[in-house]
């Protein structure tokens, strides 16, 4: 993913954690999810043996006479299905906020290996300008012992010649 410096410069802004908060907060949605699924399923259940106990109790009953409630109770009946289905949906929420956290710390890693292999590339081209200077100064270095013993001889070249012509005055 080739992203922009203004998405760059928000990802290098971010703590080295937020993928993992945004991930936790993912997970946390997922988990209401599966409680109200859970709750939800229940309520069906609740909801699908109670309709089983009012039939059993009209067939009893009233033999083959329908019962006008029982034909309004597959929409009063929805509330399990309602929650289950929302369970579902924050579920689902759930895992897209998790898989963007997820995308998320993969861009952040990416960004962080690109940033320190350019780190990496700088101090290694000022390790090499060094090395330039330090051999520029071992030369010059060099050159300043060749130059200091070829003072001296002169120094001493000088010495010998004047020292005798010195004296003899």
């Amino acid at each position: 993913m080739n992203l922009g410096s203004d998405e760059n410069n928000i990802l290098y802004s971010l703590p080295t954690n937020t993928a993992d908060k945004i991930d936790f907060f993912g997970e946390m949605i997922v988990n209401l999810g599966n409680i109200i699924t859970v709750i939800g399923i229940a309520v069906e259940a609740q909801e699908e043996a109670q309709e089983f106990e009012e039939i059993e109790e009209v067939e009893e009953g009233e033999g083959a006479t329908k019962n006008p409630n029982t034909a309004n109770a597959g929409s009063e009946h929805n509330a399990g299905f309602i929650l289950a289905l929302i369970g579902s949906l924050l579920v689902t929420i759930g895992d897209m906020v998790s898989t963007g956290a997820t995308a998320l710390a993969i861009e952040q890693t990416a960004l962080l290996e690109k940033k320190a292999e350019q780190e990496a590339k700088e101090q290694s081209r000022k390790i090499k300008k060094m090395e330039k200077q330090i051999n520029t100064l071992t030369q010059d270095m060099k050159s300043l012992h060749l130059i200091t013993e070829s003072l001296k001889r002169e120094v001493i070249f000088l010495q010998n010649f004047i020292y005798p012509h010195f004296y003899q005055q």
